[in-house]
C-alpha cells in the first residue's frame, strides 16, 4: 500500500466519530450499548470487496435497581437499569457500500435476548432493527402469550443482544450507527424496566456510552497494520506504514 493511501485510510477511520470501547465500558448507573466485531472484539472492520461479515450489538446493564420492586412470590423482582425488560434498537449503514444479508439477524439464544425480534423491512434503505417486548411464553414467537412481569426473563448481565451479517457491495467506508434521538430523522433508542417508569434514553441519562463501529472496504486489508489501542482515536497508535 502506498504511503499516501495509508494516510487516507488513517484519516477515514479516525473520522468515524466517538472513540470506540470494545466492550470495555465501565459499569455505572446507566446502560451502555455498542456495535462490535466478534472476531477481535474491536469496533472496527476491514473487509474485502464482496466479503460478508458479522457484527453484533453489545449491552451492558446499569447498576441502578431503584425504579420499583415487584412483590412476586418468591422472589421480589427489582426494576431499574440493571433489570431491563424491553428495548428498541435500530442500526444504520451506508447501502451504497454494504448490503444486508437476508434472514441473517439472530437474537442471542442465551437468556432473555432470545425473546428479541429482528426487523428487516428497512434493510434496503440501510436500516435494520431489533425489539424486545418482554418475554414470550415461546421465546421469539410473538404469536404466543407474554409472560407476566413476575415471570419474564430480564436483561441483567453484559452480553451481545443480536447479530447480523452484511456484505461489502461497494467501495469506501461505512459507519455502523446505533440510531438515536439526535439523528435526522430521530429514532427513539430506548430500553425500559418492568416498572412502567420513563424509558432509559440518552436524553434522560439512562444510556451512557452508545458506540458505533466503522467498516472499511479495501482489497488491501492484509496490508493494514492495526495497533492495539487504535480505539483511542490518535494516529500515533498505528504501528507503522507500509512502504510502496
Amino acid at each position: 500500500m502506498h504511503r499516501a493511501l495509508m494516510t487516507t485510510v488513517v484519516a477515514v477511520l479516525l473520522a468515524a466519530g466517538a472513540p470506540a470501547h470494545a466492550q470495555t465500558s465501565q459499569p455505572g448507573d446507566a446502560i451502555d450499548l455498542e456495535i462490535f466485531n466478534p472476531v477481535d472484539g474491536s469496533n472496527t472492520f476491514c473487509v474485502t470487496p464482496s466479503e460478508a461479515f458479522e457484527a453484533r450489538v453489545y449491552f451492558r446493564p446499569g447498576t441502578a435497581t431503584t425504579s420499583c420492586i415487584l412483590s412476586c412470590s418468591p422472589p421480589a423482582v427489582p426494576g431499574g437499569s440493571a433489570n431491563v425488560a424491553t428495548a428498541v434498537i435500530d442500526v444504520a449503514f451506508d447501502p451504497t457500500a454494504l448490503s444486508y444479508v437476508p434472514a441473517s439477524l439472530v437474537s442471542n439464544s442465551n437468556g432473555a435476548a432470545a425473546h428479541g425480534l429482528g426487523q428487516e423491512q428497512n434493510a434496503g434503505s440501510g436500516r435494520i432493527g431489533w425489539a424486545l417486548a418482554g418475554s414470550w411464553s415461546d421465546p421469539g414467537n410473538p404469536a404466543s402469550t407474554l409472560l407476566s412481569p413476575c415471570d419474564m426473563e430480564l436483561l441483567t448481565a453484559p452480553g451481545w443482544l443480536f447479530a447480523f451479517q452484511l456484505q461489502a457491495t461497494g467501495e469506501g467506508s461505512s459507519v455502523l450507527h446505533l440510531r438515536r434521538q439526535t439523528d435526522d430523522p430521530p429514532f427513539a433508542l430506548s430500553l425500559a424496566d418492568i416498572c412502567g417508569s420513563a424509558a432509559f434514553t440518552l436524553a434522560n441519562d439512562g444510556l451512557d456510552e452508545v458506540v458505533d463501529a466503522m467498516v472499511l472496504v479495501s482489497d488491501s486489508c492484509s496490508s493494514l497494520i492495526f495497533f492495539d489501542g487504535f480505539e483511542t482515536g490518535g494516529s500515533t497508535r498505528w504501528s507503522g506504514t507500509i512502504q510502496p
